[in-house]
C-alpha cells in the first residue's frame, strides 16, 4: 500500500498558512456576503435547495458550497469564519493533493516543497481565505486532473469512479467548467500520448456516467422542478453561457491578461516562475522516451489559460484553475533560480507597493464615483497611514535578508518570504481594508438589532449587513413609520425620513409621515 503519511511539520506549516487569522475581519461584500446570506438564509426559511438573497432567488452558483458553509454554520454558528471555513480546508486539501501526487511521480522532498509553494502562493491562499466556491471548485479540479494522469499511468474501473465523483462534485460547485476543462485537457494529453485506447474506454465507462449523474444530477432536477425556466435562464445561459461571449459587471481585460498577472497571482514566485519556462520544451516528442508529466501539466495551463484568455469576462481567480501544474513544475525544477537578485524582484514589487500605499489613497479617491467606494477610500487613510507603511517596510526588509542569506537556497527563502507575505496580508492588509469597507454596514446591523423591529432594505447591496443582523430583509419602498436602510446618496429620494444611524454612507432611517418640518438633513443622527 502506497505511504499516505506526511510529515507533522509540514501539516502544521500548511494550517498556519491557510487557517491565519482566518476570523480576524469582516465580512466582504459582494461576493463573501452574498455567499453567506444566502447559507444563513436556507436555515431561516427551511430550504436548503432554493439559495436567496433577500427574495431575490440566487441562480449565481450550484449547492455544494451552501452545503458545506451551512453545515459549518450549524456546528460553529454565523461566526465570519464559519462561512470561511469549508474554503481554508479546501486549500489545506488542494495543497495536500499536490504533495501526495507529486511524491508519487517525482520525490518527497520536491512535493515538500510543492505543498509550501502551493501554501504561500499569493493567489491561492488568498482564495482559500474567503467564503465563496472558488477554492472548492479548484481542490476538486485539481484532485480530478491529478486522478486523471494517474489513471494514464496505472488504469483502473476504481480510479475512473473517483474522476467521475470529483467531476460530479465540481459541478454541484459551480457547474460546467468542472467537466469541461478535465476533459479537454484529458483529450489532448491522451491523443498526443498515443493513448486513444485508454482515452476511449474512460469517455465510455458508463458507470462513472451514472455514479456521475447519481452524484450532480438530483439537486439539478430538483432546483428545475422549483424554479423552471428561470433557472436555466439564470444559472445556465447567464453565469454560464454569458460570461465566456459577454464580458458581465465590466470584468473584462485584453489577450494578455493573465499572461501580465500570473506572477503576481503566484507571488512571491514570480522569479521561479519565470525561471522554469524553458520546461516547456520537454513535452516534445523525441529520439527518447518524452517526459509525458511535463507534457501533461504544461497541456492543463496552457488549456486553462487559452480558455480563459479568449473568454470575454475576466477574473483574476479564474487563472488559478491553472495554477496546479505550474506549482508542481516549479518545485521539480526550483533549483534553475540561482539568481538573489531576481529573487528579490517580485518580493519587491509587492512591498514596495505596500509601503507606498498611503500616499496613493488620494489618487485612488479622486478616481472614484461610487460614494461607498468613495467613503471606503476615505477611511482607509485611518488604517492605511504612515505605521502601516512603516510595517510593510520592516517586512520588505525581513524578506530580503532571507533572500540575500546565502545559507538558504532561493526558491527556500521565497518559501518564508511567503510566510512573511502571507503574516502581512492577513494581519495588516486585508484587516485595514475590511475596516475601511465593512465597518460602517456592521454597525448598522449592531444598531438596527437594538431597534427589535423590521429593516427595509432600500437600494443597496450589502448582504452581509442581513449576516450580521441575523435575518433577511425585503427590498421595496418604504412606508411611513418602517424603518430602512440604504446609502446615504440613495435615501434622499425618499420624502419625508429621519436618520436614526449613520456610520460612513450607511444610514438607518424612519420613514414619517411629512408632518415634522425639519428637513432628513436637520434630523436626529447617530454619527460613528
Amino acid at each position: 500500500m502506497r505511504n499516505l503519511s506526511v510529515p507533522y511539520w509540514l501539516i502544521a506549516a500548511l494550517i498556519a498558512f491557510f487557517f491565519v487569522n482566518l476570523g480576524g475581519y469582516l465580512l466582504f461584500d459582494h461576493d463573501e456576503g452574498a455567499f453567506s446570506e444566502a447559507t444563513r438564509g436556507m436555515f431561516e426559511r427551511g430550504d436548503f435547495i432554493t439559495t436567496y438573497l433577500n427574495d431575490r432567488v440566487r441562480f449565481d452558483k450550484p449547492i455544494l458550497i451552501y452545503w458545506l458553509q451551512g453545515a459549518s454554520m450549524a456546528l460553529f454558528g454565523t461566526e465570519v469564519w464559519a462561512f470561511r471555513l469549508p474554503s481554508a480546508l479546501a486549500g489545506l486539501s488542494w495543497s495536500l493533493a499536490i504533495f501526495f501526487f507529486t511524491r508519487r511521480y517525482l520525490d518527497q522532498s520536491t512535493a515538500i516543497a510543492a505543498a509550501l509553494i502551493a501554501a504561500a502562493a499569493l493567489g491561492i491562499n488568498m482564495i482559500a481565505h474567503v467564503a465563496t466556491a472558488d477554492a472548492l471548485l479548484n481542490a476538486l479540479l485539481a484532485a480530478s486532473l491529478l486522478c486523471i494522469y494517474r489513471y494514464s499511468t496505472d488504469p483502473s474501473n476504481r480510479l475512473l469512479a473517483i474522476i467521475y465523483a470529483l467531476m460530479a462534485l465540481g459541478v454541484l460547485t459551480k457547474g460546467p467548467v468542472a467537466v469541461a476543462i478535465p476533459l479537454l485537457v484529458a483529450a489532448i494529453f491522451f491523443l498526443w500520448s498515443g493513448k486513444k485506447d485508454a482515452l476511449l474506454q474512460a469517455l465510455f465507462y458508463f458507470p462513472g456516467w451514472l455514479l456521475f449523474l447519481a452524484i450532480a444530477a438530483p439537486w439539478y432536477v430538483l432546483e428545475y422542478l422549483a424554479q423552471g425556466q428561470d433557472f436555466i435562464d439564470g444559472f445556465i445561459l447567464k453565469h454560464n453561457v454569458s460570461r465566456f461571449n459577454n464580458a458581465m459587471e465590466g470584468h473584462d481585460g485584453g489577450p494578455l491578461f493573465y499572461v501580465v498577472l500570473l506572477p503576481f497571482i503566484l507571488a512571491p514566485f514570480g522569479a521561479l516562475l519565470l525561471r522554469i519556462v524553458p520546461s516547456i520544451r520537454t513535452i516534445r516528442s523525441t529520439a527518447e522516451q518524452p517526459d509525458l508529466l511535463n507534457r501533461y501539466l504544461w497541456i492543463w495551463f496552457l488549456v486553462v489559460l487559452t480558455l480563459f484568455s479568449l473568454a470575454s469576462t475576466k477574473l483574476p481567480h479564474y487563472i488559478l484553475y491553472g495554477v496546479t501544474p505550474l506549482v508542481i513544475l516549479m518545485a521539480r525544477y526550483r533549483t534553475w533560480l540561482s539568481s538573489r537578485w531576481f529573487s528579490l524582484l517580485f518580493p519587491s514589487l509587492f512591498f514596495a507597493l505596500m509601503v507606498a500605499f498611503p500616499l496613493l489613497i488620494p489618487t485612488i479617491t479622486a478616481s472614484l464615483t461610487n460614494p461607498i467606494e468613495i467613503a471606503a477610500a476615505q477611511r482607509a487613510a485611518e488604517y492605511i497611514n504612515q505605521d502601516f507603511a512603516i510595517i510593510a517596510a520592516l517586512a520588505w526588509l525581513v524578506a530580503l535578508a532571507l533572500i540575500l542569506w546565502r545559507r538558504l537556497s532561493p526558491w527556500a527563502a521565497l518559501i518564508l518570504v511567503g510566510g512573511i507575505q502571507t503574516l502581512f496580508v492577513w494581519f495588516v492588509f486585508v484587516p485595514a481594508i475590511s475596516e475601511a469597507q465593512q465597518r460602517p454596514v456592521w454597525d448598522a446591523a449592531q444598531f438596527a438589532k437594538q431597534l427589535n423591529e423590521p429593516v427595509i432594505t432600500q437600494s443597496i447591496d450589502m448582504p452581509s449587513f442581513n449576516v450580521y443582523l441575523g435575518t433577511w430583509t425585503e427590498r421595496r419602498s418604504l412606508q411611513p413609520g418602517e424603518v430602512g436602510y440604504g446609502r446615504e446618496d440613495r435615501v434622499k429620494s425618499i420624502p419625508h425620513y429621519d436618520v436614526l444611524f449613520q456610520s460612513g454612507p450607511i444610514v438607518i432611517i424612519r420613514r414619517t409621515d411629512g408632518s415634522q418640518t425639519e428637513s432628513p438633513q436637520e434630523s436626529s443622527s447617530h454619527e460613528q
